[in-house]
């Protein structure tokens, strides 16, 4: 009987079981008085700025090697020294499926906006006296240390861009206090960023390259357009075109130095569109022979040709190279061709825009102003290999045969 407690007592043993854990949960620490309110806030400040120097370290330290090493990915994001901020444009505005371009094209260019700030939700950057060019070169290629990887053909087979944004503050002092036109004719324009935009395959005598245009809006109106639009390259100042490398029209783009080269040499459009193909197969023949070279070099280095061997070929997972690819691959090089019909247009596209011009230089004064055009006002006689005569006639500067 003494062993088993009365039932009064067992309830009351209960409530104490239960009631004792509740009271010690509800204890709360005892407040800080106000003298020591000081050594919180020291030892909260010291922890943030702990966490945030380390944070910054780890940020920097990586970006750079995942900067190279990811670029090798086709399909994942490439990292960049900025986190991008979340973008409140849609997905189609945010899509580079339309870019006539490589993919690591797309992503090296990406990666070069995002560094600057001109891709859309991407972080601010503050560049003291906005001392930057607007032309991207790509990284020197054998300069790139791909740890135990052979080079990849990728870096070879960039191409060099053009920044073309009038709307962004990279362009604030070109502007001034000069109001972008609509295209469409508003009386209060308001032209802001609407979206990435493209890039457009430029033909240069240096190789070709690509003009990124950013795509606008106009509040007034809410219509879109294309920065590259030649409509809208009309209604712009010259110290705004000025600037841009190439002329511009709906289907392609010609650089300055052709149309340069052009005049000065005085050749016919079908000679110099082969002078120009030949100068841009010759330098993706360049490009595949370094990219050889490189992997020369490495395999070299391992062998112990220059003396002490590398291990690169014993971390290495696979020791064959990646090929090249042909001069028209979409997805490697990328390259395109002139035809003497394009630059048969642009030259009298050119020759439209200078008239004005160059018939208020003629009235007082002689000479040529387009030296292919300065022919003597005859007739002349072409035999022909079936040994038929045809004759045509040659047009000089004032256009009179």
């Amino acid at each position: 009987t003494l062993s088993r407690p009365p039932p009064d007592a067992s309830e009351q043993l209960e409530t104490s079981a239960v009631d004792v854990p509740t009271s010690k949960q509800g204890k709360t620490p005892a407040a800080l008085p106000p003298e020591l309110a000081f050594l919180a806030k020291e030892t909260s400040s010291f922890t943030k700025s702990l966490e945030s120097s380390n944070d910054s370290n780890t940020r920097s330290a990586g970006s750079s090697v995942q900067r190279v090493l990811d670029f090798e990915d086709r399909g994942e994001k490439v990292s960049s020294a900025q986190p991008p901020a979340p973008s409140l444009l849609p997905d189609r505005d945010l899509d580079m499926n339309s870019w006539s371009c490589s993919q690591h094209q797309k992503l090296w260019m990406r990666t070069e906006l995002q560094d600057l700030g001109l891709w859309p939700g991407s972080r601010p950057v503050r560049i003291v006296g906005n001392a930057v060019s607007l032309w991207r070169l790509p990284p020197q290629p054998e300069l790139i240390d791909t740890v135990a990887d052979l080079p990849s053909p990728n870096f070879f087979q960039l191409h060099p861009f053009f920044i073309w944004k009038p709307e962004s503050n990279i362009m604030i002092r070109l502007r001034n206090n000069y109001i972008l036109p609509c295209l469409h004719g508003c009386h209060h324009p308001q032209v802001v960023s609407a979206g990435v935009g493209r890039p457009r395959v430029i033909v240069g005598t240096g190789g070709q390259y690509y003009i990124f245009s950013s795509r606008l809006c106009c509040k007034s109106c809410r219509r879109n357009w294309f920065a590259d639009s030649p409509r809208w390259l009309q209604k712009l100042p010259s110290h705004f075109t000025n600037i841009l490398p190439a002329f511009l029209t709906y289907k392609k783009t010609i650089c300055k130095s052709v149309m340069d080269e052009l005049r000065r040499t005085g050749k016919s459009p079908s000679d110099m569109a082969n002078q120009v193909n030949e100068l841009m197969h010759l330098k993706y023949e360049r490009a595949h022979l370094a990219y050889l070279q490189a992997i020369e070099s490495v395999w070299d280095a391992e062998a112990g040709v220059h003396g002490q061997k590398t291990i690169g070929q014993f971390v290495r997972k696979d020791n064959a190279p990646r090929p090249f690819g042909s001069y028209e691959d979409a997805s490697g090089w990328c390259g395109i061709s002139v035809s003497s019909f394009y630059l048969t247009d642009c030259l009298l596209e050119e020759y439209r825009r200078q008239e004005p011009v160059m018939s208020r230089l003629l009235q007082g004064s002689f000479g040529q102003i387009f030296r292919s055009d300065h022919t003597r006002k005859v007739a002349r006689k072409v035999t022909l290999a079936s040994g038929t005569m045809s004759s045509f006639a040659i047009m000089n500067e004032n256009w009179l045969i």
